[in-house]
Order: C-alpha cells, then sequence, then structure tokens
C-alpha cells in the first residue's frame, strides 16, 4: 500500500491551471456589525416601546380620575388646536407661496427669504411676545384701550391658533412655492391660452397639482402643534401634552401619564394614516420646467407686497422686533445673572447632543448603504422625530427608572447627562440621518464597486471612500441637530439634571413669573441659533427653484 507524501500539492484543473483554494471575500457583508448596529437601533426605539406597552407593565393607581377628568377635555382641547392652527397656516402659506413663486411684485427678492424667517423662532418664544403685546396689561392692549374702547387679550384658544401659525406656516410655505415654481409650467400655460383666468389657473390647476406638498407640510404643522408645552401651558389652553405633564408632575403618576401618551401616539399615526390616505389617489404629472413669474402692476402688485409684507411683519418683524427691544431696555446690566451660565450649558448639552447623534446616524446610514435589504429596528429608530418630545421623555425616564431600580449600574440615571443626551438621539436621529442619505445617494455605487475589487471590506470602504464625501453633509447634520436641541423644551423639562438649565428652559421659567424683559436675552440667543440654518435652507431652495425669468 503507497504512502501519502507528506508534502501537499495544489490540485491541478483539467486546463492545466493551478488550483488555489479560495480566499476569503473581505466584501463580504460584516454580520457582526451589522447586529451591532441592529441593537442600537433597538435601544433607541425602546423609550416608544415603552409607551406603547405601559398599560401592560406600569401601574397607573390615578388612571380612573384621569381617564374621566382629563383625558377628554385635554383630547378635545389638542383637536380644537390642530383644526385651528392648521386652517390658519394653509391660509397664511398658500397665498404667500403662490405669489412669490409665480410672480413679480416690489420686494419680492426680499420676501422669498423674509417668509422663511419665523422658523427660527420657537413657538413659545412668539407665545410670551405675542402675550406681552397684547395681553390684557400689554402695551398694544393698553393703546387700544385709550384710543379705540377695547381692550383685546389674545392669551385664549384663538389668538393660540394665530400665534403658533404665524410660526409654523413655512413648514407649508416651503414645500408649497418650490411646487408651484418647477413642474407646471406646461399646465398652467396651456389653461392661460384656453383663456381661464388667473384665479382659475390657481384653484383647478396649480392646488391639485401642489396638493401632496401641501399636505406634507400640514403633517409638519400638526406634528409640532402637538409637540408644543411652553406655547400651550403659558396660554392655559388644555392638550394631551400638558395632561401628560399633569399626570406625572401633579399627580406623579407615571403609569397614567405613559397611557396618555399611547393616546398621543396613536393621534400622530392617525395623522399620518390620513395624510397617507390623502395621496394615494392622487396622481401628478408635471414637466419638471421652471415657471415664468408673471409681472404684476398697479394694485394687484400692490396688494400681492401689501400681503407678504403683512404676513412677514405679523410672524417675525414684530416678535423679533419686541425682543431687540426689550434687551435695548436691560442693556443697563439688568440681564438676569444666571443666563451666562444656561448658555454654557446650553452649549455642552447642544455639542454632546449633536456629537452622538451624528456617530449614530453614520452608523446607521453605512448600514442602509450596504445591506442587502433595509433594517426593521432603524426604521421604528427613525419615528423618533414625528413623536412629541414629551412622549419620549416620558419613555426614557419609564426605562430609566427600571435600571435604576434593579441597581444594574452605580450611578443614577434618572436626572443625568447622559440620559439627557440619549433622549435628544432618540428624538433628533431623523435630523442628522437625513442630509448623509440625501448626500450619500449623490454617490455613484461605482465606487462601492471599485472599493470591492480592490479588496477593502465595506466599512473600510465607507470609511475611506464614502465617510470623506460626506464632510459637508456631516457639518449640516450636526448643525441641524445643535439647533434642534436647542430649541426643544418639553423634553429638557422633564429630563434635565437638578439645577441645570439650558436658554430654553430658562426662556420659559422667566417668562413664566412675567419676566419677560429678562427673558428676552436667551430668547434673543435662540433665535439667532435658529436663523443660520433657516437662511442656508431658504438659499439652498431658491437654487433648486431658480425660475427662467419673468414675461
Amino acid at each position: 500500500m503507497r504512502r501519502r507524501s507528506s508534502s501537499s500539492t495544489p490540485p491541478v484543473g483539467i486546463d492545466g491551471c493551478v488550483q488555489r483554494p479560495a480566499t476569503r471575500n473581505p466584501f463580504r457583508r460584516p454580520r457582526r456589525l451589522f447586529t451591532v448596529i441592529s441593537l442600537l437601533a433597538l435601544a433607541l426605539a425602546a423609550p416608544l416601546l415603552v409607551v406603547l406597552t405601559a398599560p401592560l407593565h406600569a401601574r397607573a393607581p390615578e388612571w380612573e380620575h384621569v381617564r374621566e377628568a382629563i383625558l377628554p377635555d385635554h383630547f378635545a382641547g389638542t383637536l380644537e388646536l390642530l383644526g385651528g392652527v392648521i386652517v390658519i397656516a394653509l391660509v397664511l402659506a398658500v397665498p404667500s407661496a403662490w405669489l412669490v413663486a409665480t410672480c413679480d411684485f416690489p420686494l419680492r427678492r426680499m420676501m422669498r427669504w423674509a417668509l422663511v424667517m419665523p422658523l427660527a423662532l420657537p413657538t413659545y418664544i412668539s407665545a410670551f411676545t405675542y402675550a406681552a403685546l397684547l395681553g390684557p396689561t400689554g402695551p398694544v392692549s393698553n393703546w387700544l384701550a385709550d384710543h379705540a374702547g377695547f381692550r383685546p387679550d389674545i392669551v385664549d384658544m384663538q389668538g393660540l391658533w394665530f400665534v403658533l401659525a404665524l410660526v409654523l406656516f413655512p413648514y407649508i410655505y416651503l414645500p408649497a412655492r418650490a411646487a408651484f415654481a418647477s413642474g407646471m409650467s406646461g399646465q398652467l400655460e396651456a389653461a392661460r391660452m384656453l383663456g381661464a383666468p388667473a384665479l382659475s389657473r390657481f384653484r383647478r390647476i396649480a392646488l391639485p397639482l401642489a396638493r401632496p406638498a401641501i399636505a406634507g407640510g400640514a403633517l409638519l404643522v400638526a406634528m409640532e402643534t402637538l409637540n408644543d408645552y411652553g406655547a400651550v401651558k403659558y396660554y392655559g389652553v388644555r392638550t394631551l401634552t400638558t395632561g401628560i405633564f399633569r399626570s406625572w408632575a401633579g399627580l406623579y403618576d407615571l403609569g397614567s401619564a405613559l397611557r396618555l401618551s399611547v393616546v398621543l401616539v396613536g393621534l400622530v399615526a392617525l395623522l399620518l394614516w390620513i395624510e397617507r390616505r390623502a395621496r394615494r389617489g392622487a396622481r401628478q404629472e408635471t414637466d419638471q420646467v421652471p415657471v415664468a413669474r408673471i409681472r404684476l402692476s398697479g394694485w394687484r402688485a400692490a396688494a400681492a407686497t401689501g400681503w407678504c409684507l403683512l404676513v412677514f411683519g405679523s410672524a417675525a418683524m414684530l416678535p423679533i422686533g419686541s425682543i431687540l427691544d426689550d434687551v435695548w431696555e436691560t442693556c443697563d446690566g439688568t440681564m438676569h445673572g444666571d443666563v451666562p451660565h444656561a448658555l454654557w450649558n446650553t452649549s455642552v448639552v447642544a455639542g454632546a447632543a449633536g456629537l452622538v447623534t451624528l456617530v449614530i446616524a453614520v452608523l446607521f446610514t453605512f448600514r442602509e448603504r450596504y445591506g442587502r435589504r433595509s433594517d426593521p429596528a432603524i426604521r421604528l429608530a427613525d419615528l423618533g422625530y414625528v413623536i412629541p418630545g414629551a412622549v419620549i421623555a416620558i419613555g426614557v425616564m419609564s426605562l430609566a427608572g427600571f435600571i435604576d431600580r434593579r441597581q444594574w449600574l452605580d450611578t443614577a440615571l434618572i436626572g443625568s447627562m447622559g440620559v439627557l443626551v440619549y433622549a435628544f438621539s432618540v428624538r433628533f436621529l431623523a435630523v442628522g440621518k437625513q442630509p448623509l442619505q440625501g448626500a450619500l445617494r449623490q454617490q455613484s455605487t461605482s465606487l462601492d464597486e471599485a472599493a470591492r475589487m480592490l479588496g477593502a471590506s465595506p466599512w473600510r470602504s465607507f470609511r475611506r471612500v464614502n465617510l470623506p464625501l460626506l464632510g459637508p453633509a456631516l457639518i449640516a447634520a450636526a448643525m441641524l441637530v445643535a439647533i434642534d436641541v436647542i430649541k426643544e423644551l418639553p423634553l429638557t423639562l422633564i429630563l434635565r439634571p437638578f439645577n441645570f438649565d439650558t436658554l430654553s428652559t430658562k426662556a420659559y421659567e422667566l417668562a413664566r413669573i412675567e419676566q419677560l424683559r429678562e427673558a428676552s436675552w436667551p430668547s434673543l440667543m435662540i433665535v439667532i441659533c435658529g436663523l443660520v440654518p433657516v437662511l442656508l435652507l431658504e438659499q439652498v431652495l431658491e437654487k433648486r427653484t431658480r425660475t427662467p425669468g419673468v414675461r
């Protein structure tokens, strides 16, 4: 019997070529890293899961009282507030978008960016300012009482409709302006040649074609209205958000607050379903050619300019001018002493939250770029932005309390900076991901294929090829998250550490005790921070919807 030689020789194929053993494919998908990313996504989705499963695990000793005395009244107030704000926002946004996008009139170029400025104003700051001017003892109310014989009082439900709509209408104005400016030139020109008047062209052609964009903007207005706490609390309006605070901080019943959060999440889901249902049967086919603006003259030009000036003055100039006047009046050193400390705290938490959220967004973007299919856990984590901040805060607090009671960690989580940063990452993950996803879609997949042919692994390919090209998007994502953190109020009020104030909480607390002049300093700082991304957003939108000229 012949022995095998100890020296092995590579096998030879039928074509005479030596066959080498198969080597490991370096571009094989990193399953372990993908698993870690999925677990991270589940960790970010955990507060929402805690809220949705609250009836199964959270005791609610005061639930009977909350269900009978708080829930009906606050739910009805929420629906009334939503209806009023959306209707007024539509009235303000749609005509303004149509005029700026399709007409040429005096001051149009200024109105193009001026009508976006209200986005820099948090709703609670605008509410405080209008209450100071048009409240029962405001200077405007006193002047009207002396000269016109009546004293207005804007601090009620109807006044809150107008205040919130004046701040939030740009969410409808921006997508509507983009839809009107590009994509329907052929249809509008055909209607004009057939003799249709301008009002008929707007009502029968432009509005149906822009309906998906307008509906999407109205949904954003509804989400921001549901998330508001400072304005509704200051105006004495009862909503589900104030009911959550009342159950948690007033009745000391976290279980009832969680159950009210379930109702609020259900309302959000209903709004999302209605918006998607409204767009399902719509069919819009456009030519994607920019619309040529029509030059207005005479009374039409004066009316267009007057309307835009009225909207801009009411929404931005009046509250910002009032804040600047209060700042000027307190320049003699009477600025509240805690404001610099609040500015430092805001900078720390905004920087930490922006950095952590950016790192998570990069990992999730890598998973979606190189994964074979989308990850359900990441899709669930992306829902944090459409969930009101109070709901996320209650879910995070319940989760942190569960861990603290079992003493799994050496330090308590509730009232720590880490939990606050974690909650901001849950809330604003989608804000950080959106610029990265948009920039990554513009990168050709041939870059990935070239890296694969050179033997690079997916993570190395993403780190060495894709990530360096995302530099501007990374900066934009971090800036947007930081700005949203600076403006966020309900989440910060619930989860902030003891004796820890940010600009938003300091402005709210000073306004709550009627120190409105002192509140102007943190309010002005928040407005300045918000103006930067708003104006950059307007410039990007204008480049994409630049019209060919005027006829």
